[in-house]
């Protein structure tokens, strides 16, 4: 709030002394939309540990009849034939066991939980946080969304401006991710307050790149203010980094849901509570799959643990990027990463939503030991034990062997 008691003193005193005064971003009115605060409540803490991995790989092809432009020398025409080749792909059959323990006092429930196998998986701080696990697509992949303040150029941003006073309405026009972006801060309309609305919060949005053969990391940030999207690349620094996961050449991935329907209210408080601004996020890689099938109890009871596995095979077309990924197993290593998301209430409690919501992550470059059918990697099993998986597809048991 310091930046806005400034420019207030400085305007004053413009005003007094007959001067004219102007700012990029104008002082909000007393009627300002409120950012959407939720009230905390009580969390379980977890811990995940991925301590088994083993991956096979099995390369295959298969002909493909496909028409190509053929030139002829002679008559120097063009004409197109059907040409047979063979398409090569890669099937990797994964089994990955997170041991997965409540650490706390109070019983929670699995809202979901993930891994994923990569070359390179790195955590970075940014302003919205999220999950990006790129295959070699040239792609951004981007997120939006809208943070109770930020520092710009080093002072503190916490309102905007947006047109229009169909409040929420306008706000979703905004968050809009296919928009353009001005390179400078445009000027505030001089009747701002009667042609839009305030809200408390900045917009903001996140671009990353995601090629096989570089890092992936943020290129370009933009913030809605003054009626327009405007990058300020490098400019920004959130108040309250959130962690964004990245990864490159990725090779697998699993993520095992719940699908159990969270609160949440973007705008509508003639329903309930207002528990979020509206955004977007255009990761890439996730792969979904439903936990609650054939009798999975979803909940932990206070200090329990429990073995999750994640079972499956995913086929590629061969590329660059997956070739750099099992050459990196061929090498020794690969980078795994898991998640655990719990809860304990995912409705409102007498009027008023708690968030409950808890997440435990697990990172690490792991060493693979090469197999006849593959590599692997493991923590738990010892001599001949082996792992007994049950009937609800979920958890497994350790059992020893004959």
């Amino acid at each position: 709030m310091e930046f806005k008691y400034k420019l207030v003193a400085v305007a004053v005193l413009a005003l007094l002394a007959g001067t004219a005064f102007a700012a990029p971003m104008l002082i909000a009115p007393l009627d300002v939309k409120p950012y959407p605060r939720v009230s905390e409540g009580p969390k379980a803490d977890f811990s995940i540990d991925l301590v088994y991995a083993n991956f096979g790989i099995v390369g295959w092809e298969r002909n493909q009849t496909v028409q190509r432009l053929v030139a002829n020398f002679t008559t120097g025409n063009f004409s197109y034939v059907n040409v047979t080749e063979p398409i090569k792909y890669t099937n990797i059959t994964y089994t990955v066991v997170a041991n997965i323990t409540n650490l706390s006092d109070l019983d929670a429930k699995m809202y979901e939980t993930s891994y994923a196998a990569a070359q390179n998986i790195n955590v970075i701080d940014s302003a919205l946080g999220g999950v990006s696990l790129s295959r070699g697509i040239i792609d951004e992949p981007n997120f939006g969304g809208v943070v109770d303040g930020i520092w710009l150029d080093g002072k503190w941003l916490n309102t905007t401006w947006i047109p229009g006073k169909d409040y929420p309405l306008n706000m979703l026009r905004v968050m809009d991710q296919n928009h353009k972006a001005l390179p400078t801060i445009p000027d505030l309309p001089a009747n701002a307050s009667e042609e839009g609305t305030w809200i408390e919060g900045v917009p903001i949005a996140e671009y990353f790149n995601s090629y096989y053969y570089s890092s992936t990391h943020l290129i370009v940030t933009q913030i809605y203010i003054n009626g327009a999207w405007v990058d300020v690349t490098g400019r920004v620094q959130p108040d309250n980094p959130q962690p964004m996961v990245l990864a490159n050449n990725t090779l697998v991935n699993l993520v095992l849901t719940s699908s159990t329907p969270m609160y949440k209210n973007v705008g509508n408080a003639s329903v309930g509570p207002i528990t979020a601004f509206p955004g977007w996020g255009q990761g890439v890689g996730q792969t979904y799959r439903y936990a609650g099938t054939n009798g999975f109890d979803k909940t932990w009871l206070a200090h329990q643990s429990k073995l999750v596995v994640f079972t499956g095979t995913q086929t590629f077309l061969n590329s660059e990027s997956i070739n750099e990924s099992i050459a990196c197993m061929e090498n020794g290593s690969i980078d795994l990463y898991g998640s655990f998301t719990s809860y304990i209430n995912n409705m409102p409690v007498n009027g008023t939503y708690y968030n409950t919501m808890s997440t435990a992550t697990w990172l690490n470059t792991v060493q693979l030991q090469s197999t006849p059918n593959g590599y692997l990697y493991n923590a738990i099993l010892t001599g001949n034990q082996g792992f007994q998986i049950s009937p609800n597809g979920v958890e497994v048991y350790i059992k020893q062997g004959n």
